[in-house]
């Protein structure tokens, strides 16, 4: 499931953080074949793109006019993770609410 406006875009990549991390979700928007998507990442690439995604997150909610900050995250992200398939969603959803492509 894609995302709808900027703020669920932010929900998810959150949800996917928690995910990666194991971490206790938290009122998850996920759902169960995001989530064994995200499981059935390598477990060494897991901790990997949970730190692109928190990279992502801070400047989504600090600094969203860093735009050139973003898609370099972006690009790098989804270069590395865009196979996996609510990764490549969610980074489309920050492309078109976040950078406006």
């Amino acid at each position: 499931m894609s995302p709808k406006n900027s703020d669920e875009t932010i929900s998810k990549v959150e949800s996917m953080i928690r995910v990666l991390s194991k971490a206790t979700p938290r009122g998850n928007i996920l759902d169960q074949d995001d989530i064994q998507a995200l499981n059935h990442v390598e477990l060494e690439d897991q901790p990997k793109l949970a730190d692109r995604l928190e990279d992502m997150i801070v400047l989504l909610k600090d600094e969203p006019d860093n735009k050139r900050k973003i898609l370099e995250i972006h690009d790098t992200t989804m270069d590395e993770f865009g196979h996996v398939e609510p990764v490549r969603d969610t980074l489309e959803s920050v492309k078109t609410y976040f950078l406006g492509k």
